[in-house]
């Protein structure tokens, strides 16, 4: 049974001075249709259609996470009839390239383009139990689409589930399950918001995106939620005959906060280089949506809530005023005043570097920075400092890489049957996860060098050190080492700042790649390097009188550091040995297992005249003595 009630007696709550016609209408947009408007005398009288209260149509809604829909509202409507929607929508529709499918999936899809506000349909009646509950997908989990395409679903996707089936992939594509077809009675008229990030990284991680998807990932106005769906209401019941069959779902977790932004007139001003009166600027923010006060020499203008995702300062504000009042309407000047002049920056050092080792007989390589999973296992990085690809392309392109050292003994590989004895450099950036989003990145120098000492690489890195005009320190290796022997590797300093490591790399690198002989190589950090001071030049005079060389040669321990041999010759050999080189490292059964035999080039000096015979052997018999001493070494002769 139907409410009647007198137009005369609304007439005592209303002010405005309206036809009955007018009345009615506007109370069919906003509540329970108006059925029958009858004329009695002098006055009219409606007659209100009542919805069924006594058995309501219910829907029970659980959402785990409100971080991932902040609002979350819907209606359910009855007696609906599926049937193509009227021509203008479909001839609407169908001219922005959307393909008209039935009246009430149109009217979703209608809303969408006349609000901004997506929106989407349930078959009530194939929800389980009538039970949604809205959360973050599993790993793996699976669900078919609107499309007929199975999709599988990254972890922290947003998704409805009634009772262990997923029927919606919120924000992208509703669920096959639950999809509204020509037996549909019942509908469920969702409209909601999600969080921008997840919706834009779950399309990312399906490569799939809709107009939903796009709309949804730049946010939301909240505000605009209700309205959206009580239009969906008044055009579904003006398509299909429904009536609303329930109360208003309405979840909200976060409410909308009034966000005022206060813009000097002077910064508008400097900002623009034009002066804009108080009176055209309110106008101009006002006709955008903005409510505004001003002061002599401040606009306060308090944020749309349409806009209060995009507008964030006063320079939003003086973007839109710029924007409205015209910008062929600004002056057009240069920049007055003395322009700051800026240091050198590291790419110019970056460049003379690369001219340098070019003329050192380098080639330069450029390769990816992503890399294949093995390779990255390669190079023993932590699992937690690694920078692993969201949606990589391939397989062979998942990580960044955390050394360039890898990609170079690839480099190699990939060459060696061209080329014999390669020696190549790379400067690019290396990758490890850092505490905050972004992973911290430096500038390396990688150097491989095919069938080359240690010693050999030791020289280029000092070469190298010379052209960056800074003073490297060779000392025994005393991290964790996943790349070179154990036994020829030493970390590089400049004071006390550990910039690089040089060295063999290991059998395990040798024998992945297949390569040819051992390999030198060494990594150096310039992000550090550029940081630190420099030397200035100094130069000697050349020596007046003649050196004397000779070689020493002796059997050592395998494990005695090369480093340690040269310090003691040094130091037993002061003031008289000026240069130590190494000319050979030995090793084989015959001399003993565990055992190596190294060959040094001493080269003795005076500043004053040129050393007898009589001062190098007293010199050579302490740092033999000094030798056996030290390293029980033994003298070949």
């Amino acid at each position: 049974m139907n409410i009647r009630v007198p137009v005369s007696w609304l007439r005592d709550y209303l002010k405005a001075n309206i036809a009955a016609k007018t009345i009615a209408n506007l109370l069919s947009l906003s509540g329970p249709s108006i059925e029958r408007v009858e004329k009695r005398g002098d006055d009219y009288i409606f007659d209100v259609e009542e919805p069924d209260r006594t058995n309501p149509l219910t829907l029970d809604v659980k959402i785990t996470d409100h971080r991932l829909c902040p609002r979350f509202t819907a209606i359910i409507v009855d007696n609906v009839k599926i049937k193509p929607s009227p021509a203008i929508i479909c001839k609407r529709l169908e001219s922005v390239g959307i393909r008209a499918i039935n009246n009430i999936v149109d009217i979703s899809n209608y809303i969408m383009l006349e609000l901004g506000q997506p929106m989407h349909t349930f078959d009530f009646d194939k929800i389980k139990n009538h039970k949604m509950t809205l959360r973050p997908s599993r790993e793996g989990e699976k669900i078919k689409t609107l499309d007929g395409k199975v999709q599988k679903l990254p972890k922290g996707a947003i998704v409805i589930e009634d009772e262990g089936r997923l029927i919606d992939l919120c924000g992208i594509m509703g669920g096959e399950n639950s999809q509204i077809t020509r037996r549909t009675k019942k509908v469920v008229l969702f409209v909601q918001a999600y969080d921008p990030q997840t919706i834009r990284k779950t399309c990312q991680a399906l490569a799939f995106r809709t107009e939903a998807a796009t709309r949804f990932e730049k946010g939301i106005d909240l505000e605009g939620i209700v309205p959206a769906l009580s239009r969906a209401v008044y055009l579904t019941k003006q398509v299909s005959n429904a009536k609303i069959a329930s109360e208003l779902i309405d979840i909200t977790a976060v409410k909308s906060v009034e966000k005022t932004i206060s813009l000097s007139l002077n910064k508008l001003k400097n900002y623009l280089g034009v002066e804009i009166s108080v009176e055209k600027t309110t106008k101009i923010l006002g006709l955008l949506g903005f409510a505004v006060k001003t002061t002599p020499q401040v606009i306060s203008a308090v944020v749309p809530s349409w806009r209060i995702l995009d507008v964030k300062d006063d320079v939003d504000l003086i973007e839109e005023i710029a924007r409205v009042y015209g910008y062929h309407h600004l002056p057009s000047n240069l920049p007055e005043g003395q322009i700051p002049q800026g240091g050198e920056s590291d790419l110019a050092g970056v460049i003379e570097l690369k001219k340098a080792l070019k003329y050192l007989s380098l080639t330069e390589v450029i390769s990816y920075s992503i890399i294949a999973k093995e390779l990255f296992e390669l190079s023993k990085t932590k699992e937690k400092e690694a920078v692993e690809l969201a949606n990589p392309l391939t397989s062979e392109w998942q990580f960044m890489r955390p050394t360039v050292l890898v990609s170079l003994a690839q480099v190699i590989a990939e060459n060696q049957n061209i080329e014999k004895d390669i020696k190549v450099f790379e400067v690019a950036k290396t990758y490890i996860k850092n505490e905050g989003d972004l992973p911290k990145q430096d500038l390396m120098l990688a150097i491989a060098w095919q069938n080359a000492d240690f010693y050999q690489i030791k020289g280029l890195v000092e070469n190298v050190f010379e052209i960056l005009l800074r003073i490297p320190k060779f000392q025994k290796f005393t991290g964790e080492n996943h790349l070179f022997e154990k036994e020829e590797v030493a970390q590089i300093k400049v004071g006390e700042s550990l910039v690089g490591t040089c060295g063999i790399l290991n059998d395990q690198i040798i024998d992945y790649f297949n390569l040819e002989g051992q390999v030198a190589a060494c990594e150096i950090n310039l992000s550090i390097i550029y940081q630190l001071p420099t030397f200035q030049l100094s130069y000697k005079p050349v020596p007046k009188y003649s050196a004397v060389i000779e070689d020493i040669s002796a059997i050592f321990n395998q494990k005695t550091l090369l480093a340690e041999i040269i310090a003691q010759v040094k130091k037993a050999g002061s003031p008289l040995v000026k240069k130590v080189d190494v000319i050979d490292i030995f090793k084989d059964e015959k001399i003993g297992k565990d055992k190596k035999s190294v060959t040094l080039r001493l080269t003795y000096q005076r500043s004053d005249r040129t050393p007898t015979q009589e001062e190098v052997i007293i010199v050579r018999e302490k740092i033999i003595d000094a030798f056996s001493k030290s390293f029980q070494a033994i003298i070949r002769r």
